[in-house]
């Protein structure tokens, strides 16, 4: 300001300024420099400015080399070592990668070896089996196996190879009855062709059969045995069937020699001949049908390396040492056991098949195809050094090698040399460490330009400030003396510093939040506060919080409220919002401050409508990890524009505060507001009606009264994806209620098009079991298979209920597995195949519920979030801390906690309980006369119906991956079963046998006193605390199923209105003889008395939930005290709603006479839950 006043001076005395150079003239002084500078820089204040900046200046110099060279050394290594780095991680790749194909290649192959060992064990077995058999009338050699044909095929199929052939032992003495044998029984040869093709088209001759004597193979073809042996191995059942009647009686110890001598001296070998043309194939085959069968491969032919096997039958099934009866025979192609080995898209790997007769060929291996390249090794030999040799070796004969020789039909022994090649290389080399090099250096190029050009701008910048600094130190000389000029300047750095202090502690406030304490403040200064007479506030409280919260964990309602307000603070910072406080689920905002701004109320109204927006789609996104109702919160905000004061509260925990009446009347604009609404006052109205916005706006059709204020005029501001909606429903017809199954069940069910909620909250369930089942793995020493084992599956009884056991037995603890367990259980991987199977028969599940008000999915949704929470409260926390062993904790619990499998069951039996509901009782099902009404022997027909569906969904043959995963033993499925059918059964809380069954087992389980007899003490300890686990376990599933009652009002009140829905409808459609409103107002009082508050009483007595039964005690007799005073009006409430949706019976509704408030009502337990039963 000063510079600008003496400008205006010195511009507006011009006059003046030329009477005084006039006189300056005459004394010598040019006037031209007062016109240019009155206050011209001398250069000795020049030279004091630099030297006082001097020392500065050469740091900076300094700094500028060393930050130059750091720069270049800094780009050339980055550069350097990234580029190394990748190369060397692709490098690893490869090899890895190698590694992981060879080993599949490795394990495939040798378990296709053993593959064919087994299948010629099990059908040499087969042989001998028969031949002891009653169906056989004579011994070896005269055995025709009847179902050759049936098994034969399987084995060649399992174990890839062409053809096989069963020879019997015939001694010398014996040929004669031999040739007769076979001439009697030839029929065999016509039996198998029509069952294999079911003509005789492949049978040259036809039915004209015809048995040779015995004969032999030449390269010519078949001829008589002239010769007298002493034994022969004709040839007899062949698979495929011979298509020709001379195969028939080869003797097949004159084709191998060498090999039949090894195979009687091992007896227990199979044996392989050298890579040779099979003598069996023209036989088995016709010459186009071996070359069908090899065109199936690719690059294949019948001239393809084929080798000869032998194995031994005995004469006893599995007796090695009662001799050889028989020998099995065939050919295998060594390119089939190599096909669909790797993934499309892998190639280049080469198998190189060696044996100990000196022959060797080369295959290269291209995803699921096997190409011959040759006899020879052919592998490159740069990668000699990854070779992965694998032995096929069938032979565990301590003496195979000293028999096996080299030769024309001796034993080979077959090893198997895998390679990469240069192909596979290079699907692992990339030009992605170049690219990576090339941008890193011109990323470090750009900035040495840019810091080039910073530095020069810098040093221009000083200059100037030094001239300016010498300019101004002129000034201040011109008009003080030294020492006053001196102490001007001390004060005006005293000043800048305090200035500097306060502003930079509120800058730091205001971006980071940082706490203002007393201390850091002296109580002298200036309060930090402001006047901002232009700014809009937004209020937005999430509608419902208080009643979802009630029933999460903490950790989830933090885990809640901090992605939505996380959400909420990036766009209030891509908006220029300023965020001010969270008090619980409000979040208040402002706009306007600490930068004014002329928009604040469009800006505000934008940020709104992006938060409601961005709420919408958290709570939905959210479902699946907090569960059911979470995708129903919404978000109602209030929005208020006009002056404000803010500043900062100076003491302990200060912070920006924002006060005055229009943050007061925000607050009641927002709770006077809607769900999914924007609320805002006429002021701000005005403000986006001047912003040209105003079809943004809907008028509030009725003022609000607000305390203080009178009836205010507020409007709507229209959200992003504003639609209209409304909820449409009819009256349901008898159709909506069909009768449960009468037949076998169906599990076709579409799993497609299932509406939004329902797919999250099917995440959710899978979520939820996911969980469960990562700690099942991680509880394990091994990790569990994938198989579809038969032995997978167990069948409940035919009346489910009969299957109830009093005493379930967890496993005891183990100890050992207790220290062996090593996996986390976030780390835990389940495979996709097994999380695709659960998500199936999750989704599958939810298509068995009915679309009932209270029975559907969504309750059993609820009921299984309600088990989780109370399977992670057993433990008390004033009792056991993280040094407490796990002996203990497994003692406290009585197993439960120890065991996830039990927690799995339990989360299973609450998705299941309530499968294929009808929405009507056991009574008036057995009253109706279903068929299962009667097959379930009237008792519990509901929940046996459930149970009995959903466990023959889990027991099919889809979900046999999902059980082998699941239930490590036999054992571990059996207590499965057991859990689930206690947890379901006892979700019938109207039968009275199973009430007084479960009353009697608690009783005995906590209020009988120490055992007498010290003789059973061990087994008697077990067993009761087996016991206590099983009533514990059934309680958790029966409070579950009625959580609700032991919830917030809200919820209770929400799930309370369904169950009266679905009652009232069962009575429009003629399934409930008395109309629900009759007697629904005091039955809750019986229902809270003697159930609820007593089952809570229990969960309380059982001293494994901790402070969590007191939680669900106090929900349950605040909801009765509620429903005291709030019954009566509720109860007509839901009248009302089920008139206007569903109509009424006979043209009218008519509701009970309630018994006046406070009223005592003694009523038994069949009151609440079953119609029938007068009240």
């Amino acid at each position: 300001m000063k510079s600008k006043a003496t400008t205006s001076v010195v511009s507006g005395d011009d006059d003046d300024l030329e009477s005084i150079g006039s006189n300056f003239d005459e004394m010598g002084t040019s006037t031209t420099a007062i016109r240019e500078d009155p206050f011209p820089v001398k250069r000795d204040e020049i030279k004091e400015v630099q030297k006082m900046a001097k020392k500065d200046t050469r740091s900076v110099q300094l700094w500028r080399l060393v930050a130059t060279g750091a720069l270049l050394v800094t780009a050339f290594v980055v550069t350097y070592s990234t580029y190394t780095l990748l190369k060397k991680e692709e490098k690893n790749n490869f090899e890895t990668a190698f590694q992981q194909f060879s080993r599949a290649l490795s394990e495939t192959s040798v378990k296709q070896m053993q593959e064919l060992r087994d299948g010629l064990d099990q059908l040499g077995n087969f042989i001998s089996v028969w031949a002891h058999s009653d169906k056989n009338k004579e011994f070896f050699p005269f055995v025709t196996l009847p179902t050759f044909e049936t098994i034969a095929p399987g084995i060649i199929k399992q174990a890839h190879i062409e053809t096989i052939a069963y020879s019997p032992f015939v001694r010398a003495d014996q040929k004669e009855a031999w040739l007769d044998y076979a001439n009697k029984n030839k029929g065999w040869v016509i039996e198998s062709h029509m069952q294999q093709m079911g003509s005789l088209q492949r049978l040259k001759g036809g039915e004209n059969t015809y048995v040779n004597d015995m004969t032999l193979l030449t390269p010519e073809g078949v001829i008589p045995d002239p010769e007298p042996r002493e034994y022969y191995f004709p040839a007899w059942s062949y698979s495929p069937p011979p298509v020709t009647h001379g195969g028939i009686n080869v003797n097949v110890e004159l084709v191998f020699p060498q090999l039949m001598a090894a195979m009687f001296e091992l007896q227990n070998e199979t044996l392989f001949t050298e890579v040779r043309r099979h003598p069996g194939i023209p036989i088995a085959f016709s010459p186009q049908e071996h070359a069908r069968y090899h065109s199936k491969l690719k690059n294949s032919n019948v001239s393809n390396p084929h080798s000869f096997f032998l194995h031994p039958v005995y004469a006893k099934p599995g007796n090695k040492s009662s001799g050889v009866a028989a020998t099995i025979s065939g050919a295998m192609a060594w390119d089939a056991p190599l096909l669909n080995l790797l993934p499309t898209g892998v190639e280049g790997i080469h198998v190189v098949i060696k044996n100990t007769c000196n022959q060797t060929y080369t295959y290269n291996i291209v995803g699921g195809d096997a190409f011959y390249l040759g006899p020879g090794d052919h592998h490159e030999t740069d990668f000699d050094e990854m070779e992965v040799e694998i032995s096929l070796d069938l032979s565990t004969h301590p003496h195979f090698r000293e028999v096996a020789k080299s030769g024309p039909g001796g034993p080979c022994h077959y090893s198997m040399h895998i390679y990469p090649s240069t192909t596979f290389q290079e699907l692992y080399d990339t030009n992605t460490p170049e690219i990576f090099a090339a941008v890193i250096a011109a990323t470090f190029a750009l900035v040495a330009v840019s810091f080039f050009i910073y530095d020069m701008m810098q040093q221009r910048r000083n200059t100037n400030l030094i001239h300016q600094a010498a300019q101004s130190n002129s000034i201040v000389t011109s008009l003080f003396p030294d020492h006053m000029r001196d102490r001007l300047m001390n004060q005006a750095k005293q000043k800048q510093s305090v200035e500097q202090k306060i502003k930079s502690k509120a800058a730091v406030f205001l971006n980071d939040g940082t706490d203002l304490t007393a201390k850091s403040i002296d109580i002298n200064d200036a309060p930090l506060a402001d006047l901002y007479l232009e700014t809009t506030v937004l209020y937005a409280d999430i509608s419902g919080f208080t009643a979802w919260s009630s029933v999460r964990e903490p950790s989830q309602v933090f885990i809640l409220l901090e992605t939505l307000y996380g959400s909420f603070d990036l766009i209030a910072q891509r908006r220029r919002v300023f965020k001010v406080e969270t008090v619980g689920d409000c979040y208040v905002a402002v706009c306007g401050l600490p930068d004014p701004r002329k928009d604040h109320a469009l800006a505000m109204a934008k940020f709104g409508q992006d938060i409601l927006q961005r709420m919408n789609v958290l709570t939905k996104e959210l479902e699946v990890l907090l569960g059911p109702d979470t995708g129903d919160l919404k978000l109602r905000i209030g929005i208020h524009s006009g002056p404000v004061t803010a500043g900062v509260l100076r003491g302990e925990r200060a912070r920006f505060q924002l006060f005055g009446d229009t943050v007061n009347t925000c607050g009641r604009i927002e709770s006077s507001g809607i769900p999914s609404r924007i609320h805002c006052s006429k002021e701000t109205a005005e403000l986006i009606k001047i912003a040209g916005k105003e079809h943004w706006l809907e008028k509030r059709l009725e003022p609000i009264e607000l305390k203080g204020k009178g009836c205010l005029e507020t409007y709507w501001i229209a959200g992003r994806n504003d639609r209209a909606g409304s909820d449409h429903s009819n009256v349901l017809s008898n159709e909506k209620f069909v009768p449960m199954v009468q037949g076998p069940v169906s599990y076709d069910k579409s799993i497609h098009g299932l509406d939004e909620k329902t797919s999250r909250l099917i995440d959710w369930n899978v979520e939820s079991l996911l969980r469960i089942l990562r700690q099942i793995v991680a509880s394990r020493t091994s990790q569990p298979t994938l198989t579809k084992s038969s032995a997978r599956q167990h069948h409940l009884e035919e009346v489910p209920l009969e299957a109830v056991k009093e005493i379930i037995h967890l496993p005891a603890f183990d100890s050992k597995r207790c220290r062996e367990k090593q996996v986390e259980t976030k780390a835990v991987e389940i495979p996709d195949e097994i999380v695709m199977q659960l998500h199936h028969l999750v989704s599958v599940i939810s298509t068995l519920y009915n679309d009932n008000p209270f029975h559907n999915f969504e309750h059993a949704s609820h009921v299984v979030m309600s088990v989780a929470k109370l399977m992670s409260r057993i433990i008390a926390p004033n009792q056991f801390g993280p040094r407490e062993s796990a002996a203990e904790l497994h003692d406290h619990t009585y197993g439960i906690t120890s065991d996830p499998l039990t927690q799995f069951a339990c989360a299973f039996s609450a998705l299941i309980h309530d499968v294929d509901h009808v929405g009507v009782s056991n009574a008036q099902l057995v009253k109706e006369g279903v068929s299962i009404a009667a097959k379930y022997k009237e008792r519990s027909v509901a929940e046996q119906n459930s149970l009995e569906i959903a466990w023959k969904l889990l027991m099919g043959d889809e979900y046999a991956e999902l059980r082998s995963f699941l239930f490590e033993t036999k054992a571990d499925l059996s207590r499965f079963q057991d859990l689930v059918v206690n947890s379901v059964m006892a979700t019938d809380i109207v039968d009275k046998d199973l009430k007084a069954l479960r009353n009697r087992r608690w009783d005995k389980a906590f209020k009988t006193g120490e055992f007498a007899s010290s003789g059973q003490l061990e087994e008697n300890a077990r067993d009761s605390v087996n016991r206590k686990a099983t009533i514990i376990i059934e309680h958790i599933i029966q409070a579950s199923d009625i959580s609700h009652t032991m919830q917030h009002w809200h919820v209770y009140k929400k799930w309370n209105q369904k169950l009266f829905e679905e009652l009232y409808v069962a009575y429009l459609n003629g399934r409930m003889e008395k109309n629900p409103a009759d007697f629904w107002y005091n039955g809750e009082f019986g229902f809270f008395d003697f159930y609820i508050i007593p089952l809570t009483q229990k969960l309380k007595d059982c001293g494994v939930f901790g402070v969590s039964s007191d939680e669900f005690l106090n929900y349950a007799r605040t909801n009765r005290e509620e429903w005291a005073l709030k019954g009566e009006s509720v109860v007509a409430e839901f009248i009302e709603e089920c008139k206007s949706k569903y109509g009424v019976k006979g043209g009218q509704v008519e509701i009970g006479h309630l018994l006046p408030r406070g009223s005592s009502v003694t009523l038994p337990i069949e009151t609440f839950v079953n119609e029938d039963i007068e009240v």
